[in-house]
């Protein structure tokens, strides 16, 4: 989470939950039930109003249908019930695909090793591993374990012989399967270490790296990518690195030894420069764009100057001093100009790199070239076009131009391949250059050229203007524009999708919460945060505060665990009805999602639905270097939410992130079909483009096909806790 000011980052929780809302008179009498103000009865409706609220929260919905059935009859009590039965056939229907896909998974896996196509099978194993409740009992069947061996070699030959692509591929896989124990993490970070460094300074060599792994695995569509690239698409390091002064570096390591919550030493530090400069030095391929890494004798003797400094660091007691890691330092660059004479801004930049590296894994210098995306990133808005674009296929795909926005005056739409920018091909860019060439200066123009199915290629030039990301969606998009925020507007039941936390996100749900009370009675919202990756910390403050009148929010603490900040809730910014409220949260819903989500059930606001955050309850507070030109972004503190838990996740934990009150796990293969529809759905299609014999994703399908079985949960436990309350309000003759 960022800190505006000097700014920052969060992360964790557990807990439960329970609220209120509703106006309503007493459901009358069905046959054969006692009036409702006998002395036996209130008893029973008391005993079942707590009944159906408390088995609501703790997702047993069978048993609540049973109890439902014994309620007097009312237009709540009946659409609770045929919730209840479609979200049992759908849990039915998931359990049975559940079980299919892992027979079937463990079956192809099998059959991919008889193949001997080892990689594909560990793949399949992987997604067994997912779907089955007994992770253990499938990693010890003889053949499993057996293939996760050659695995294993098969990572460690790669890597001992320089095949990169190869080594980076198999160790991923292993950290796939044992992400939990980050048990083949490190080996993973390494390999992908070498690959970072060739994607930097040799794109092309890289290129034909992958090319010859396509070939050797008979895989034709990525030859047939890299067959039509164009040496013209690849980026420059000098682009990447300009602006890096030699300075930088002692500014890095001086914020880093005295803020960062850890506070190793310079030692650390150092450690870690000359580890990063090794790495880069040793790896294979980048000789022909630094001439002086030919010479076998200049890089045996940087490579002795960098074991020598580590050896100095291993020595018993020996502490580094600032004046003496900055001599080191001083004495590591001068190595390289006698030696190898690599560009100096190359050596600052690997140096810094792999000392950050040493510190977690959110601490890092933001470079001269990076600073105006990050600028973006946290300010909530930006100059360009307005489209929302991915790598699809290696190709630079329109995912939806934005509402309103140059992009979709223009024409553009979803699934529109951008194959030029300004003339120059894209099929080798990242999406970072692809985001920096299409933006720029707010009313020059942009020329995109645009490969669509069924036509021929054409030019679109765009004039670039101020664009505001949108971090509050609805459920569904209005054909007269904005975003429809009910999903069940009979019951009284807003949605409301927060996918960041940028300055402009709280008075935006302000705003759909307007909306929804403008348009009907507001009973409850639903408060999407999952893939929620954070933001800002006066953002997520603001939120928590709009359902909590008062109490600490959340403070931040030093290593030592002394509170060094805190953040309270204020009566005047809480909205003034009283809410039933669910948040939902998956596995990506970090730092500021957990600061929301965890907050709000310490104070038991709201019924946390879903999956284990990420855990990463840290604070990343930004210090200027260089001339201000660029940033350090550094680790200063942890957060504490209400009840003094700290959510971040270390190397060691056992218990991290904010855990649900509500636990709905979805598979791998089931949140890829609810995140293809839902993004098939938020498409926008202007209504003469749209084709009736392939209708776009209905909102409405996602729910009642049973695609994401955490909002149907949390729609139905609303449901239930209203039907609870109408039962006392009842009870009570109100």
């Amino acid at each position: 989470m960022i800190r505006s000011g000097k700014l920052s980052l969060t992360l964790r929780t557990t807990a439960a939950l329970l609220l209120v809302a509703c106006t309503s008179t007493a459901p009358a009498a069905g046959p054969g039930t006692a009036p409702a103000d006998a002395p036996h009865a209130r008893v029973a409706a008391v005993d079942v109003s707590d009944q159906i609220a408390d088995l609501a929260e703790r997702g047993k919905f069978d048993e609540l249908g049973h109890v439902v059935a014994k309620l007097p009859q009312s237009d709540e009590t009946r659409s609770l019930t045929e919730s209840i039965k479609t979200y049992q056939e759908h849990l039915q229907a998931r359990r049975e695909a559940k079980q299919a896909a892992y027979d079937a998974a463990v079956e192809e896996a099998m059959a991919k090793l008889e193949e001997g196509k080892v990689e594909d099978a560990m793949v399949k194993v992987i997604e067994a591993h997912s779907l089955t409740d007994h992770p253990d009992k499938l990693l010890n069947k003889a053949h499993v374990a057996e293939l996760i061996q050659t695995v294993v070699e098969k990572a460690e030959k790669a890597h001992e012989e320089a095949r990169f692509v190869d080594s980076v591929s198999l160790y991923r896989l292993l950290d796939l399967l044992y992400e939990d124990s980050r048990k083949y993490h490190e080996h993973y970070l390494d390999a992908a270490t070498h690959i970072r460094v060739l994607q930097l300074y040799d794109p092309a060599g890289l290129r034909e790296l992958y090319k010859e792994r396509a070939k050797r695995l008979g895989d034709e569509e990525d030859l047939k990518l890299f067959a039509e690239a164009d040496d013209q698409e690849l980026e420059d390091w000098t682009i990447k690195l300009e602006g890096i002064q030699t300075e930088m570096i002692a500014q890095v390591f001086s914020q880093a030894a005295t803020r960062h919550i850890d506070k190793e030493g310079y030692a650390t530090l150092v450690r870690g420069a000359a580890d990063g400069l090794k790495m880069m030095v040793r790896t294979e391929g980048i000789e022909g764009v630094f001439p002086g890494l030919k010479d076998e004798d200049k890089v045996t003797a940087l490579l002795a100057k960098l074991d020598a400094v580590k050896q100095d660091l291993d020595r018993p007691g020996r502490r580094l001093t600032r004046s003496a890691a900055m001599t080191t330092i001083v004495e590591i660059i001068q190595e390289n100009r006698n030696t190898v004479g690599l560009p100096e801004n190359v050596v600052v930049y690997e140096l810094a790199t792999g000392a950050t590296g040493e510190l977690d894994p959110f601490s890092a210098v933001i470079w001269p070239e990076e600073l105006r995306q990050f600028s973006r990133s946290i300010s909530g808005n930006f100059v360009g076009v307005g489209v929302q674009i991915q790598k699809i296929d290696g190709k630079l795909t329109v995912v939806t131009p934005l509402e309103g926005t140059p992009a979709m005056k223009a024409g553009l739409k979803a699934d529109d391949v951008i194959g030029k920018v300004n003339g120059v091909a894209t099929g080798a860019w990242s999406i970072d250059k692809a985001v920096r060439e299409i933006t720029g200066p707010e009313n020059s123009t942009v020329t995109l050229t645009i490969l669509r199915e069924g036509v021929e290629p054409f030019d679109v030039e765009i004039v670039r203007k101020q664009i505001n990301i949108e971090s509050i969606k609805g459920f569904s998009h209005r054909d007269e524009g904005g975003w429809d925020y009910w999903v069940d507007q009979e019951a009284g039941i807003g949605y409301i999708r927060m996918t960041q936390f940028l300055r402009q996100t709280t008075e935006d749900m302000d705003k759909a919460v307007a909306q929804l009370r403008r348009e009907g009675e507001l009973n409850a919202i639903v408060l999407d945060l999952r893939f929620n990756p954070g933001g800002l910390l006066s953002t997520a403050i603001g939120v928590v505060d709009r359902f909590v009148d008062e109490g600490r929010i959340v403070a931040t603490v030093n290593a030592e665990g002394i509170a060094t900040s805190s953040h309270s809730a204020s009566r005047r910014n809480t909205y003034n009805d009283d809410l039933d409220l669910v948040v939902l949260i998956n596995q990506g819903s970090a730092s500021a999602s957990e600061i929301v989500s965890g907050a709000l059930q310490d104070y038991e606001r709201a019924v946390i639905l879903g999956e284990n955050s990420f855990g990463k309850g840290s604070v990343q507070d930004i210090f200027p270097i260089g001339r201000g030109d660029a940033l350090f972004k550094c680790t200063t503190q942890h957060y504490q939410l209400p009840k003094g838990r700290i959510i971040h996740r270390e190397d060691d934990s056992k218990v991290w992130g904010v855990q649900p009150d509500l636990e709905i796990a979805m598979t791998n293969e089931e949140v890829g079909d609810w995140l293809e529809a839902r993004r098939d759905a938020d498409v926008l299609i202007a209504a003469e483009d749209r084709d009736p014999d392939n209708p776009q994703t209905d909102p409405r399908d996602i729910l009642n096909d049973g695609l994401d079985p955490q909002l149907e949960a949390a729609v139905l436990l609303l449901k239930a806790k209203q039907v609870a309350s109408k039962t006392e309000l009842a009870r009570k003759g109100e």
